[in-house]
C-alpha cells in the first residue's frame, strides 16, 4: 500500500475516502449515488435488525456477506496505488460486484432447500459454491493486498492434496464436492463464527463508533486530553495517547482512530518539536492500542467469545488491567522521550481550560457510560447493549441540534423555518453519515472474515488442528516459553499481511489447542488474550501496518519511519502477553482486590522501567549496568512480592540517585532539562486548537 492511498485535503485527511484498509472510491454522478445507497442500505439493514430482531443465522449472515463482498469491489479498485481515474469503476467490477452478491443471496434465498441438501449439494449449490469462494478471495486482494487470499488459497489447497504429503501432515484426501459442501452450505466455513460475529455485534459497535464520531465526541475528548496534559513535557504527544487510547477503545478501529484524533494531535505535537515521523508513530501506537481497551475492544474481542463460549463481560474485565499497564507504558515512553529531546509544554493560552471544557460536552459521556453499564453490570448480549448504546448517541445527536436551533434562533441568525430546515438537514446528513462510514469499514471486515471461515472450515474438515497441536507439542517439548515465543513469532509474521479478525481467527483455531494442550491448566481466556495481544500489535509492524500509512499522511512523514517509531513505542506492550500467561493475576483471574491493587502498582512500576531501557533514558541516558538493572526490576514485577518490592525499589532509588549526580556533573547530557512554556528554538508558533471539520463542539 502506497502513502497515496490516503487522501489529503490540505492538512485534514478526507475521512469519507476512508476505510479501515485505506482509500475508497467515490464514483460521480449516478453510479456514485448507487454505491453510496447500497453502502447506506447495507448499515440500516444492520442498524434494523439488531433493534427488531436479528434473522436465523444462515440468512443475517448470507445477507451481510452478500452485500459486503459487493461492496469490496465496488469500494475497492483492482490497482490501489493508481491515481489517475481512481473513482471510475470499470465493467468488471460491475459484473464482480454483482456475480458476488448473487453467489452468497442465493443461499439466503434457497436456504430451506439447501438445509436439506447439506451433504448432498446439487451442481447448481456446487458452481454457486465455488464462485462465492473464489470471489471472496479476490475481494479480500482487493481490500487487504496479496497476503491474506495467499494465506487462506493455502488453507484451502490442503484438502486436494494431503494424500501426497508426509504421513504427520498428511490425510486422505477430499473432493471438491466434499470441500464446498463444507464451506458454502454448512455454518462452518464461510458462514461460520467469524462472520457471524461480524453481521451482529461487530457491526452494532462500529455504527456505535460510527455515530459517536459524528457526534462531535472526538474533538471534545482530544480538547479534554490536551487540558489534562498539555501543561506538561511533550504534552501534545501525552494527550495523543489518552485520547486516541479513549477514542480506539469505543472506535475499535485503529485506522479511524489515528484520522480523527491524528488530525488535531499530530500537527500540535509537530508544533511543540516532535519530529514529524516521531508524531506519527506516537498516534500509530496510541490508535493500534485502542483494541486492547474495553469496552469495545475491536472485532476480533468479540470472535473470541464465540470462539470460547466465554462471556464478552469476563473478557473485557480480564483485558483491563492489561490495557491500562499497556497505555501507561506509551505514556512512559513518550515522557522520557520528550524528556531527553528537549521537549516542550503548550503555551498556556493553548491549553483549554480543563472545567469548562468537560462541562461544555459532558453530555458525551452518557452513551459510553448507557454502554458499560449495559454491557458490564447488567450483563445484556453485546449486540442489545450496543443497540441501545447507538440509540443514547443518536438522541444527544438530536438534543445538540435542538439546542443548536434554540441558540442560533436566540441571537437572531435565522427565523424558526428556516433553523428547523437547517437543523433537520444536519441531523440527517449526521445519520446517513454515520451509516455510510459503517460500510466503508464493515465491507472489508466482512470479507476478512469470510477469508478466516475457509480457513476454519479446512481445519475443521481435514483435522488440521489435531496435526498442528502435535507439531507444536514436539517441537516445544512441553516447554510453554518456546511455544509462546513461537506463537508470537508466528503471529508477527502472518501480521505482515493479514487483519486483526483474520489473525486471531487463524491462530486461535490452530495454536491455541496447542497451548492449551502443553499446558492445560492455563485459563483459556488467558491463551486466547495472548493471541488476540499479538494479532493486534502486528498492525504496528512495518511494512504494512496501515494506520502508520494514515498517520504518515497526516504527518508528512515517511511511512516507514513511522511505523518503525510506532514499533518501537508499543515494544512495552510486546512482553505483557507473557506477564499475564505467567501470572494470570493480571487477568484479575482468582485475584482480591489488596492482591489486583498491588500487582496494579508494582506493573505500573515495572513496565517503567521497560519504557527507560527501551529509550536507554531515565534523567539522563543511562550505562549498560543501569540498563541491565532496570531490565531485571521489569522482569521480577511479573511476579511481585514484598522481598522483590523492596529490592527493586531499593535498586531503582540507587540508579535515580546516580543519574541525578551524573546529570549534575554533566548538565548538558539532561537535553529535556527546561520545563518552561514557550517552544524550543526554531519551532514555529503553535496554532490555537480548533474543533475539526464536521465535528462541531457546541458552546
Amino acid at each position: 500500500m502506497s502513502i497515496d492511498e490516503v487522501v489529503m485535503q490540505g492538512d485534514q485527511v478526507d475521512i469519507s475516502r476512508l476505510s479501515d484498509e485505506g482509500r475508497v472510491r467515490m464514483p460521480p454522478g449516478m453510479l456514485g449515488w448507487v454505491v453510496f445507497l447500497v453502502g447506506v442500505g447495507w448499515s440500516f439493514f444492520h442498524f434494523y435488525t439488531l433493534g427488531f430482531g436479528l434473522l436465523t443465522s444462515t440468512l443475517q449472515r448470507s445477507a451481510h456477506l452478500a452485500v459486503g463482498l459487493a461492496l469490496c469491489f465496488l469500494y475497492f479498485p483492482q490497482n490501489r496505488k493508481k491515481t489517475k481515474d481512481f473513482d471510475s469503476i470499470a465493467w468488471y467490477d460491475l459484473l464482480l460486484a454483482l456475480l458476488g452478491f448473487i453467489s452468497v443471496f442465493y443461499v439466503f434465498y434457497f436456504y430451506r432447500d439447501l438445509a436439506g441438501r447439506v451433504g448432498a449439494p446439487i451442481t447448481m449449490d456446487l458452481w454457486m459454491g465455488g464462485i462465492a469462494v473464489v470471489l471472496v478471495l479476490v475481494a479480500a486482494y482487493r481490500a487487504f493486498g496479496l497476503a491474506l487470499p495467499m494465506v487462506a488459497l493455502v488453507f484451502l489447497i490442503y484438502p486436494f492434496v494431503g494424500q501426497y504429503l508426509p504421513h504427520l501432515i498428511g490425510h486422505r484426501g477430499y473432493r471438491i464436492t466434499r470441500v464446498i459442501n463444507e464451506l458454502y452450505i454448512t455454518n462452518s466455513g464461510i458462514f461460520g463464527i467469524p462472520v457471524g460475529v461480524s453481521s451482529t455485534f461487530v457491526f452494532a459497535f462500529v455504527l456505535f463508533g460510527s455515530f459517536f464520531q459524528v457526534s462531535g465526541a472526538a474533538t471534545y475528548i482530544v480538547k479534554i486530553a490536551f487540558s489534562l496534559l498539555g501543561r506538561f513535557r511533550g504534552g501534545p504527544a501525552k494527550a495523543a495517547v489518552l485520547a486516541s487510547g479513549f477514542m480506539g477503545s469505543i472506535a475499535g478501529s485503529s485506522v479511524a482512530n489515528t484520522v480523527v484524533t491524528g488530525s488535531i494531535t499530530i500537527p500540535t505535537m509537530k508544533n511543540t518539536g516532535f519530529e514529524a515521523h516521531i508524531a506519527g508513530g506516537v498516534e500509530t501506537a496510541a490508535s493500534t492500542n485502542g483494541q486492547f481497551l474495553p469496552p469495545v475492544m475491536g472485532a476480533a474481542a468479540f470472535i473470541m467469545a464465540e470462539f470460547t463460549g466465554i462471556p464478552y463481560w469476563q473478557i473485557a474485565t480480564a483485558a483491563v488491567l492489561p490495557a491500562v499497564i499497556s497505555y501507561a507504558g506509551l505514556l512512559g515512553m513518550v515522557h522520557l522521550q520528550a524528556a531527553k529531546t528537549g521537549m516542550k509544554p503548550m503555551l498556556k493560552h493553548q491549553i483549554p481550560p480543563f472545567v469548562s471544557t468537560f462541562l461544555r460536552g459532558i453530555f458525551y459521556w452518557i452513551p459510553i457510560g448507557v454502554l458499560i453499564y449495559y454491557l458490564l453490570i447488567v450483563r445484556l448480549t453485546p449486540f442489545t447493549a450496543g443497540y441501545i448504546a447507538i440509540l443514547t448517541v443518536l438522541a444527544i445527536i438530536v438534543a445538540k441540534r435542538v439546542v443548536l436551533l434554540a441558540v442560533d434562533i436566540k441571537h437572531g441568525r435565522v427565523t424558526l423555518l428556516r433553523g428547523l430546515a437547517q437543523q433537520a438537514r444536519g441531523l440527517w446528513d449526521d445519520f446517513v453519515g454515520g451509516l455510510d462510514a459503517s460500510a466503508k469499514s464493515m465491507c472489508g471486515i466482512a470479507v476478512a472474515c469470510a477469508c478466516a471461515g475457509i480457513i476454519v472450515g479446512v481445519v475443521t474438515l481435514t483435522g488440521l488442528g489435531m496435526t498442528v497441536t502435535l507439531l507444536f507439542s514436539v517441537v516445544a517439548q512441553d516447554s510453554l516459553l518456546i511455544l509462546l515465543l513461537g506463537s508470537a513469532l508466528l503471529s508477527i509474521i502472518l501480521g505482515l499481511g493479514l487483519p486483526t479478525t483474520a489473525k486471531y481467527a487463524v491462530m486461535a483455531t490452530l495454536v491455541a489447542p496447542a497451548i492449551l494442550a502443553v499446558e492445560p491448566g492455563l485459563p483459556v481466556v488467558a491463551v486466547h488474550l495472548f493471541i488476540l495481544y499479538y494479532a493486534i500489535l502486528a498492525d504496528d509492524t512495518p511494512p504494512v501496518g496501515v494506520a502508520a500509512y494514515a498517520a504518515a499522511a497526516i504527518a508528512r512523514s515517511d511511512p516507514i519511519r513511522t511505523g518503525l517509531i510506532g514499533f518501537k513505542f508499543d515494544l512495552g506492550a510486546f512482553f505483557l502477553p507473557f506477564m499475564f500467561v505467567y501470572n494470570t493475576q493480571f487477568l484479575l483471574i482468582d485475584t482480591t482486590w489488596h492482591e489486583a491493587l498491588l500487582i496494579g502498582v508494582t506493573s505500573l512500576f515495572g513496565i517503567y522501567c521497560l519504557s527507560a531501557v527501551i529509550q536507554r533514558w531515565l534523567l539522563t541516558r543511562l550505562a549498560l549496568w543501569e540498563m541491565a538493572v532496570l531490565l531485571a526490576i521489569a522482569v521480577a514485577m511479573v511476579w511481585p512480592s514484598l522481598i522483590t518490592d523492596v529490592i527493586s525499589a531499593v535498586a531503582f532509588v540507587a540508579i535515580y540517585l546516580n543519574q541525578r549526580r551524573v546529570a549534575a556533573r554533566n548538565p548538558g547530557l539532561t537535553v529535556g532539562a527546561s520545563s518552561g512554556g514557550d517552544p524550543p528554538a526554531g519551532v514555529p508558533p503553535q496554532p490555537v486548537i480548533q474543533p475539526a471539520p464536521n465535528l462541531p463542539v457546541p458552546e
